[in-house]
């Protein structure tokens, strides 16, 4: 019984932990949903959304009519006009009253109409804003976790390296006590295994500064309880020509939302224009006024006696006609016209960095495709070498210097490997972006 409890203390123990493990692994896509979650630049993109679907709401108000509903009460002393009568008296008397108006715009020069497309315009432009600032989050995000991921493999090629160093360095000290080699091939040896245990170090080092800058961009506090899932995207080698670049570049300009926020906020001008020329144009608006009221001088009615007696109300059409404005308004449009060319500014700056960037893209993953080829044949034909290298010095038919040549190569080679693998890997995900507007990681 003893045991049988022992048993299962120790299964759900094991239980416990592996679903501890389990919680600590960190794919991709859940370090992009935490930093878009923890990001406040992506954040404030948000807020100015928000602000632009407000702005739009309070435009839109501005074709409602205006109603206000007022009440008032007085105290009147000494020689004053009976509101009855019209005759003076002096008396002390009070007197109160309510009133219902409205006022609607019925014409002003498109004014309103035009802001309000204007407002819709920014509207959508925040939207793609939002995209813009979460791609921008993405790419950094994507470049900090595959620099990570190629930072675990170059840390386990290291320790490979240098668990292979060490079992050299046990066969040529047997072979030194054996009298077969000198004591110079030992020190050759060793001194090649503290190589690796430095290079070992190193890419340590760089692993804990690349979770580093992973962590930060998620906006987390560094732990070591967190391990990253490779992906499971695998290389693709295709061969690019020049034309891919021009039907790339065009392709993206129909749906990359850093070019579609400037587009909308270029059109947006054009109705802002509109709009601030409107203050010119003769307004059109239409008024209406009710009210009732009661004085205590009149003695000889009640109180709803004279409300009822007071009621009044009127229906006025109104037309203002500004004769000087457009001394004023000249210089208004001017300056809208002046934003107008920065934002057309704004918007040829971000197709020419889309280009811009698309060509870098497009000759980085070239570059590394054809690293990744060499570095593919580097690394096949340096494990032969080192392999007939090993098995001549089990025979004692080498010296200890081809081999510490032959696995100083095999090991920069597969570093090589590592490096160009995750390196097209980012290039095959930034033109596959491009090409869809959008990140697609799963």
């Amino acid at each position: 019984m003893k045991n049988l409890t022992k048993y299962l203390l120790f299964f759900s123990i094991t239980l416990s932990f592996s679903g501890t493990f389990a919680q600590n692994q960190m794919t991709l896509k859940e370090c992009l949903d935490v930093a878009i979650k923890n990001n406040l630049t992506y954040r404030e993109s948000q807020i100015q959304a928000e602000a632009a679907n407000v702005e739009l709401m309070r435009v839109k108000s501005l074709q409602y009519p205006r109603i206000g509903f007022g009440v008032g009460q007085d105290l009147r002393i000494g020689r004053s006009i009976d509101r009855f009568t019209n005759s003076y008296i002096e008396e002390v008397y009070s007197t109160n009253g309510f009133g219902l108006d409205a006022i609607v715009t019925v014409f002003n020069g498109f004014q309103i109409k035009n802001q309000i497309q204007q407002n819709q315009l920014l509207k959508e432009a925040g939207v793609k804003g939002i995209e813009a600032t979460r791609n921008l989050v993405t790419i950094n995000l994507l470049q900090a976790y595959l620099q990570v991921l190629a930072s675990q493999e170059l840390v386990e090629v290291a320790r490979q390296q240098v668990e292979t160093s060490k079992a050299q360095v046990e066969r040529i000290n047997k072979m030194v006590s054996a009298g077969i080699v000198g004591q110079a091939e030992s020190f050759l040896i060793r001194s090649q295994l503290a190589n690796d245990e430095f290079s070992y170090v190193t890419t340590r080092n760089t692993l804990k500064t690349n979770r580093l800058l992973l962590f930060q961009l998620m906006n987390m506090t560094p732990t070591n309880n967190i391990t990253f899932t490779p992906i499971g995207d695998e290389v693709n080698i295709y061969k690019l020509d020049n034309d891919f670049v021009n039907q790339l570049y065009d392709q993206s300009l129909a749906n990359f939302p850093s070019v579609k926020r400037a587009e909308l906020q270029l059109r947006s001008y054009n109705n802002l224009i509109k709009a601030t020329k409107a203050n010119v144009m003769p307004n059109v608006s239409l008024s209406a006024s009710y009210g009732a009221f009661y004085s205590t001088s009149n003695k000889a009615e009640t109180y709803v006696q004279q409300i009822n007696g007071t009621r009044n109300g009127s229906l006025s059409l109104n037309l203002s006609i500004p004769i000087l404005g457009g001394l004023q308004n000249r210089p208004r449009i001017a300056a809208v016209k002046v934003q107008q060319q920065l934002t057309e500014n704004t918007l040829n700056t971000a197709k020419l960095q889309l280009r811009q960037s698309i060509e870098q893209s497009f000759q980085a993953f070239d570059a590394a495709s054809e690293r990744y080829k060499v570095a593919t044949d580097q690394v096949n034909i340096n494990q032969e070498n080192v392999k007939a290298v090993e098995s001549k010095i089990s025979a004692g038919t080498v010296n200890t210097v081809e081999y510490v040549l032959a696995k100083t190569n095999f090991d920069r080679a597969r570093s090589n490997l590592v490096q160009a693998k995750y390196e097209v890997l980012l290039q095959q995900k930034i033109l596959d972006f491009y090409k869809d507007g959008e990140w697609k990681i799963n």
